[in-house]
């Protein structure tokens, strides 16, 4: 299922924010986790929060663009 969402530049800004911190306490605990299954259940939300952390910044990149060429 694909779903679209209209988000203005700030709302972009904040939900890159939350994933990048989300990306860093993940890391950290991925590292101090014993337990292989936990641990694998949180490598595979990182890969999300990666993937997502990513199309966000693109979406900046591309705006960024965007409004350089409109001027």
């Amino acid at each position: 299922m694909t779903m679209q969402l209209a988000l203005s530049k700030p709302e972009v800004d904040l939900i890159l924010e939350l994933l990048e911190s989300e990306q860093k306490e993940l890391l950290i605990e991925i590292r101090h986790t014993d337990n292989k299954i936990f641990r694998a259940g949180l490598k595979e939300r990182l890969a999300v929060v990666e993937s997502l952390v990513l199309r966000a910044q693109e979406l900046t990149r591309a705006e960024a663009v965007g409004s350089r060429e409109a001027q």
